[in-house]
């Protein structure tokens, strides 16, 4: 296990990846300290609140930020504010935290010398791409808040290791999905539990627009192997993705999921597609560069996680 004894900072460390990843790091040994300005959040969902020291403080103070990353061996950047209609509703929050949240924590490890920074980024920020699969270097294309933000925050990252020589990487996953999710506006979790209340699925589009969807399990080890590409891949970007699949695809893989199962509605209805307008493009990412880079690779197939997501709403959240 590579990062026992280690001090490993995680911001954002009560989210649903922070969460994760700190769970993980907890279980291989690591030193491991959180900074959040929420101390609990999903870390009490995993029951880990309480088993490591969790800083409060707002990434966007750099001399808070240096007291925490004392010492530390390891970075992990994962505090934001996530999500397209999140940032769209509160656009002075979003640039603060995202892009000045960034640079002060990137200042902060840049002065106590961090030997290895991963910082998050999001599959949203190419937008349309005319060639596909789409590749770390292409345009940067997408420019609702929340994508315009992470861009920032990325031409950030690359900026400091080219002038400073920071070791930082920088991580673009797709959407990640799991246990302890309380994002219940997302597709999966809002359809599974949906289905658990007898309710009709929303498909907020047309239900045609392809996206990839990856395990939570299968992200942390994604972040955990850029961390072993560091310093060599100073600057770099890694693109973290799987197969794509249409919305409605989707939805029908849960609602198959979930038929005939105990506690369950008899008769699961089908989705109601509200074919809303919808700024976000068809998504095709190419995760080439980290397979090859570290043999990365998911475990999970789309079905196989959609069964342990669903098996552990249906246990833990009330309808």
């Amino acid at each position: 296990m590579g990062n026992k004894g280690q001090r490993i900072i995680v911001t954002g460390c009560s989210g649903l990846i922070g969460s994760a990843l700190c769970e993980r790091l907890l279980h291989e040994g690591a030193d491991l300290v959180g900074y959040d300005l929420e101390p609990e959040g999903m870390l009490k969902s995993r029951g880990i609140s309480g088993e490591f020291p969790v800083m409060h403080g707002d990434i966007r103070n750099v001399e808070s930020a240096q007291i925490a990353l004392k010492n530390a061996d390891v970075c992990y950047h994962l505090a934001a504010i996530s999500g397209v209609e999140a940032a769209r509703n509160q656009p002075l929050a979003a640039f603060n935290i995202n892009v000045q949240g960034t640079w002060c924590v990137l200042e902060a490890c840049r002065l106590e010398g961090v030997s290895k920074v991963i910082t998050a980024s999001s599959n949203h920020i190419y937008g349309y791409q005319s060639e596909k699969p789409v590749r770390e270097y292409q345009r940067m294309n997408q420019l609702d808040t929340y994508s315009a933000t992470k861009i920032c925050a990325d031409y950030t990252a690359q900026a400091y290791a080219h002038n400073y020589g920071l070791p930082v990487a920088i991580v673009r996953n797709t959407n990640c999905y799991g246990p302890h999710d309380p994002h219940t506006d997302h597709i999966i979790p809002g359809t599974i539990k949906a289905i658990m209340k007898g309710e009709e699925p929303v498909i907020r589009g047309n239900g045609q627009t392809k996206k990839a969807y990856l395990y939570i399990d299968d992200v942390i080890d994604a972040y955990l192997a850029v961390a072993t590409v560091l310093p060599y891949k100073r600057g770099e970007a890694f693109n973290v993705s799987t197969n794509h699949t249409s919305v409605s695809n989707l939805v029908e893989i849960i609602i198959n999921t979930m038929k005939g199962l105990k506690g369950l509605p008899s008769q699961v209805v089908k989705p109601k597609v509200l074919s809303g307008v919808n700024d976000q493009n068809d998504e095709d990412m190419d995760s080439t560069k980290i397979r090859v880079a570290t043999n990365w690779k998911p475990k999970h197939t789309l079905e196989s996680g959609i069964s342990k997501t669903v098996e552990w709403m249906m246990e833990k959240v009330a309808v």
